[in-house]
């Protein structure tokens, strides 16, 4: 200890106060009387021999920069070919090596603690020379996120642009058929008819290729037979007299000769069906006619200008059997009544395509929407559990048994300008066992890849990830 006094007299007397940052020196200097004024309490005036003295002098512990006597002061490290620093005063002369503070020992007296500036310089060095690489390539791979972000959201943009004249256009045509005379009751009941026509042909069509499939199949069956029996009639051997196979092969050659499938080909009573079905329709189609005239008040003298309905029945019957007609006719009024159904079915659809976009588009996805091209997912072990992030989706812990527990769904992010880091926020989980609903927050750290480091819960339910990824990676004024 007197050794340790001996050599703060000495710096007191040299003009150098130990303990003190070069730039305050000068603070320490007594006045004409030998006197020095305590800095935090300048009433206080005391001998300027009493610094450093091993006794706290002044409240604020001024005067002991480079002892242990005032618990409040602070111990200047000069760490000379390293960084200065500062340590508490009450660790400065305790016998022990600060070099975390003070790498260069001078917090204990008597050369006690060798320098480890020089060392620790050199640590730093390398240390900070794979820092400094990793956030280059780290900022690299950024720097082609961040591109794919900007095609995504240009994408995103053009497809709304295209949305939206695609919904004014089709606005626009259906404010056109608005426009037209809307149908009047009795033209909206002779429109039903045509729809309940429409439904019986489509019932007939049906029918009449449901009989028409039965016959081809009864003619391939009649087919087979006939190929078959014309086979035994050409390999009969005549040598071979039996009167059975005999008399078969000639009444074979006498049905091939008056009514073979070779030759006009009987109607079987499918026919006689379809015919029946058509009949059927003819009937009513009257029907619907008389029923058309009474809607429209109108007799059967002036049947020409009531409507070409048998040109218009010509035409769906053509539709029902596949026929393409080029002047085909059909109600304007019921075809406009139609067309805009479609087109506000349609509207519906590209209106919320174009919010789905939009909100996508508006969403917040951090600095420059770089999350945007962040659609991948990453899983990583972390104690007894996987973690699977997905970025811009969802958080989930996984037990061993594969069972998934959502922690949180992606919901806007914060950025610490100051600190330069990005964090992610996702809220909104499953809830906890007789608790809150889980949340996370991602703390982003600069890395070459995507890769989940820690996960910690300082509250129940409450999760924080640090996760290393380019994204997390900024570039730093630090030397």
């Amino acid at each position: 200890m007197m050794h340790a006094l001996f050599l703060l007299c000495c710096c007191a007397a040299a003009g150098w106060i130990r303990g003190v940052e070069p730039d305050r020196q000068s603070i320490y200097k007594p006045d004409e009387d030998g006197l020095w004024a305590c800095l935090g309490n300048p009433e206080i005036k005391i001998s300027f021999d009493k610094i450093n003295d091993d006794y706290c002098d002044c409240p604020d512990g001024s005067d002991e920069p480079g002892t242990s006597a005032c618990s409040l002061g602070r111990f200047y490290c000069a760490n000379e070919g390293f960084k200065p620093n500062y340590l508490p005063s009450y660790r400065v002369n305790d016998g022990i090596c600060d070099y975390d503070l003070c790498c260069d020992g001078s917090d204990e007296p008597g050369g006690k603690c060798p320098s480890r500036c020089a060392q620790m310089k050199q640590a730093w060095d390398g240390e900070t020379a794979a820092r400094n690489a990793v956030i280059a390539k780290g900022l690299a791979k950024k720097a082609k996120i961040q591109h794919k972000a900007h095609k995504e959201r240009t994408r995103l943009k053009y497809e709304i642009s295209q949305l939206s004249a695609e919904i004014e256009k089709l606005e626009q045509e259906l404010h056109g058929l608005n426009q037209l005379q809307a149908p009047t009751e009795k033209e909206s009941a002779i429109i039903s008819v045509f729809e309940q026509l429409d439904s019986k042909l489509g019932d007939l069509s049906l029918q009449i290729s449901e009989k028409l499939q039965q016959l081809n199949s009864k003619r391939q069956n009649l087919r087979n037979l006939e190929e078959i029996m014309e086979t035994m009639s050409n390999e009969y051997n005549h040598n071979f007299n039996d009167p059975a196979v005999k008399a078969a092969a000639q009444a074979f050659q006498e049905y091939s000769v008056n009514q073979g499938l070779s030759k006009d080909e009987k109607q079987s009573d499918h026919a006689s069906e379809v015919k029946a079905l058509f009949t059927d329709l003819q009937s009513q189609l009257r029907d619907s006619e008389a029923e058309i005239r009474r809607l429209a008040g109108r007799g059967d003298e002036v049947e020409d200008e009531l409507f070409d309905f048998k040109s218009t029945f010509k035409a769906m019957v053509n539709s029902f059997l596949g026929v393409s007609k080029r002047h085909q006719k059909s109600p304007s009024t019921r075809e406009s009544e139609k067309r805009k159904k479609e087109i506000e079915q349609e509207l519906k659809r590209l209106r919320r395509d174009q919010q789905t976009k939009e909100e996508q588009l508006n969403k917040d996805y951090g600095p420059h929407q770089i999350l945007m091209a962040m659609d991948d997912c990453i899983v990583d072990k972390i104690g007894d559990y996987d973690y699977r992030l997905c970025f811009v989706d969802k958080v989930e812990q996984i037990d061993r048994n594969g069972h998934a527990v959502r922690i949180g769904r992606f919901e806007r992010t914060e950025f610490d300008e100051e600190k330069l880091q990005l964090r992610l926020i996702y809220e909104h989980g499953d809830k906890c066992w007789n608790g809150p609903v889980r949340q996370a927050t991602v703390q982003l750290e600069c890395g070459e890849k995507n890769t989940i480091v820690a996960v910690t819960e300082p509250e129940r339910c409450e999760y924080t990830l640090r996760v290393k990824s380019p994204i997390g990676c900024f570039e730093s004024v630090e030397t």
